[in-house]
């Protein structure tokens, strides 16, 4: 006997599951739009902008211990600012932006560039609170050794680089770290001394404008760096822009240039007013990562090991920090603590001297997607705003001085230490060629 089946309950079932299932009548189509949260983008490092939980939390907070026998008797940070409005540069595109997809139908309701140019710079309200919560959290961490300090200006000292927004991040820290501890107003603010260099003069918290070698040879007329531009943008950017084209119907169509560009719009659309409905909504996860790539290029050849004199640009740093060491130690100075405000360039430099931050593939045109998601040092990840590099100082009566390097609030191990603590000498003999370096010597040019 043939047995029958009602078919009905399965197309009622089967059609409520493609009601719900879309993308099961063309799983390789992708969404018009992509639709995240700000926090989603700022919590997976898509942007350079720190995540709110390490930036205004002070229960995160972990007070440091000492290795055995010895206390910390000198701290030295390089941090970089806050988060800033646009510069000049991607300012200008933007607008070019808004042009190319003036009558692209998903943005037409978009508002047009809402970043003007007299705010190119600046901090923004979010930035200046997370320089004052890196005080806050400096004061936290390393308690014991604030414990008993009161402020002067010999025994604590403040630099910042010659930059508006970098000194603003300066004095913002100043507050966060002094607060409560002075005699002024009714917060009994200390009033703190915070000096600077002129910029092409200051060859640690400006070295890119000081050394003349650089500008010429690395910073321009950097042949392989052009030549990785190109690749990238040819194999890259030029079949994106072409998909973006299509998908959107842009006319005329987009210019790939333009995509890199399209990234800082979505970040600081986000990073300004905490909104990731407009430009972010054009680019996939995968092309965020993608048309982030040649800032990662241009960081790794142009401050990174992408060239090797970048490797010596640090020595003035390590020569005036070795230096700084020596007097304390040898009871010729009292300064505790030299505190320093710079830009994410010459800490990404320092770094590169001293030989780490460094990733297991050169950042070059010809990375996959994968590779490129396996970077663990770009800027997004470490040296992202407000980023901090801290060089602890230990004592103990009668042995060797320990150092320990700490960025984002992570040890590192210096190339050549036995571990994370080092020897006082054996670092002083790793960087025996960098310290004393003729910096003028060795950037002028020709």
């Amino acid at each position: 006997m043939l047995i029958s089946y009602s078919i009905q309950p399965f197309i009622f079932i089967f059609s409520l599951f493609l009601f719900y299932n879309l993308t099961l009548c063309s799983e390789n189509e992708e969404p018009f739009l992509y639709k995240r949260s700000p926090d989603y983008l700022i919590n997976n490092h898509y942007f350079e902008i720190p995540p709110a939980k390490d930036s205004f939390s002070l229960n995160e907070v972990q007070v440091i211990n000492y290795p055995d026998d010895y206390t910390l008797k000198q701290l030295h940070l390089l941090s970089r600012h806050g988060s800033r409005y646009p510069n000049l540069d991607q300012i200008t595109h933007f607008d070019k932006i808004d042009k190319a997809f003036a009558n692209v139908s998903v943005a037409k309701e978009w508002p047009k560039n809402p970043f003007p140019t007299e705010k190119q710079n600046h901090l923004t309200t979010r930035g200046k609170l997370e320089s004052y919560y890196n005080g806050l959290q400096c004061r936290k961490r390393y308690e014991k050794f604030w414990k008993n300090v009161e402020y002067d200006a010999d025994v604590v000292k403040f630099q910042t680089g010659d930059s508006f927004w970098v000194s603003q991040s300066a004095m913002a820290f100043t507050e966060g770290l002094l607060d409560g501890t002075g005699p002024v107003g009714a917060c009994k603010n200390e009033p703190a001394y915070i000096w600077s260099l002129p910029a092409k003069q200051d060859t640690i918290l400006t070295i890119y404008l000081a050394c003349k070698r650089w500008n010429m040879t690395v910073s321009n007329n950097f042949t392989y760096f052009t030549e990785q531009t190109y690749s990238y943008g040819n194999e890259t950017l030029a079949p994106l822009a072409e998909k973006l084209t299509k998908k959107y119907d842009i006319n005329p169509p987009l210019d790939p240039l333009l995509i890199p560009y399209m990234y800082y719009y979505c970040d600081f659309w986000v990073g300004v007013f905490k909104r990731s409905d407009t430009w972010c909504e054009l680019l996939s996860d995968d092309e965020l990562i993608l048309a982030r790539y040649p800032w990662n290029m241009k960081n790794y050849f142009v401050y990174s090991y992408g060239h090797p004199f970048n490797e010596l640009m640090g020595c003035a740093y390590i020569t005036q920090f070795v230096n700084s060491v020596e007097n304390y130690l040898s009871g010729n100075s009292r300064m505790i603590a030299d505190l320093k405000y710079t830009q994410g360039f010459p800490m990404s430099l320092i770094l590169t001297t001293l030989g780490v931050y460094k990733n297991k593939y050169p950042i070059t045109a010809n990375l996959t997607l994968e590779q490129m998601k396996s970077l663990k040092y770009i800027e997004t990840k470490v040296l992202h705003w407000t980023s901090t590099i801290y060089f602890e100082i230990y004592t103990s009566p009668g042995r060797d001085a320990l150092l320990r390097l700490v960025v984002d609030y992570e040890p590192y191990i210096i190339p050549g230490c036995d571990g994370e603590y080092c020897k006082w000498t054996k670092f002083k003999n790793i960087f025996g060629d960098k310290i004393n370096c003729d910096f003028e010597k060795m950037c002028a040019y020709p």
